[in-house]
């Protein structure tokens, strides 16, 4: 399935999901399992991605819950 790693550029989705979707890159990832504070690392399975269980910063000077971020699909028709 891949890999969500720093540098990424993914597709965010502000005001916890209900804003329309940005283009942003990922500068830090934190595995927090749900949790206030994790581990940070540099790549993470996409399967892991989902609801609290990680946080992303972004390049846009914000931060998101897995749940906010999906992958970016490019005009090759690849993923990141």
């Amino acid at each position: 399935m891949g890999k969500l790693k720093i540098g990424d550029e993914v597709i965010w989705r502000g005001s916890w999901g209900s804003d329309a979707p940005k283009r942003a890159k990922v500068e830090a990832i934190e595995i927090t399992g749900g949790g206030k504070y994790g581990v940070l690392v540099d790549e993470v399975e996409w399967s892991k991605v989902r609801d609290r269980n990680i946080t992303v910063d972004l390049d846009n000077g914000h931060w998101a819950y897995a749940s906010q971020i999906s992958r970016n699909i490019l005009c090759n028709g690849k993923t990141n």
